[in-house]
């Protein structure tokens, strides 16, 4: 008897994940993890019209569209922000081997993005990275609040008062893993 109450209150507790609190407060990084999506593409695959790139980068920005299906899809939830419009270039006045970029709100509720690249940084970990910023953005991260907080996977830098993500960091590494990969099996 004692094990049949025990096991019917056992069926009545809402059954819920442990650390739950914990994983919804983590940055996670975006992306299409879509097996059938991570084929190279042969074709042209163009940005979306509200991101613009210096002439020289398209090149580099093409490869990175054919070979990496993490960049297209960081690309895809992009070109669907429509009040966005992001602006990439070369910079002085960003660290030589980093990048920053700059997110400015309009009134009109439009969201410009000014991103920055080092002269010596590795372009496409560089333009991955801050395009997942853009992207925790739209998505409505709170930076803040999570670098105020253990475990969260962001964190502030006190000199700056930027942030820095782990979500941004890791998809930056996949892009690149993936560019780097198309390469060598071609």
């Amino acid at each position: 008897m004692a094990t049949w109450i025990g096991v019917m209150l056992l069926l009545t507790i809402p059954a819920a994940p442990a650390q739950q609190r914990l994983a919804s407060a983590v940055v996670h990084p975006f992306g299409d993890e879509d097996p059938d999506v991570r084929a190279i593409v042969s074709g042209r695959v163009g940005l979306p019209p509200n991101v613009t790139v210096p002439s020289s980068f398209a090149d580099l920005v093409d490869a990175m569209l054919r070979s990496s299906p993490t960049f297209r899809a960081q690309c895809s939830r992009i070109g669907r922000a429509g009040r966005l419009h992001v602006t990439v270039e070369r910079s002085l006045s960003a660290s030589p081997q980093a990048a920053v970029t700059h997110l400015t709100r309009l009134d009109n509720g439009r969201l410009q993005a000014e991103v920055e690249l080092g002269l010596f940084g590795d372009p496409v970990l560089l333009i991955a990275h801050e395009f997942e910023h853009i992207i925790e953005q739209l998505d409505g991260v709170d930076l803040g609040a999570m670098a105020d907080r253990s475990g969260t996977g962001v964190r502030a830098d006190s000199r700056t008062g930027q942030f820095e993500t782990e979500r941004a960091i890791a998809i930056g590494k996949r892009v690149a893993r993936e560019v780097s990969g198309a390469v060598a099996r071609r």
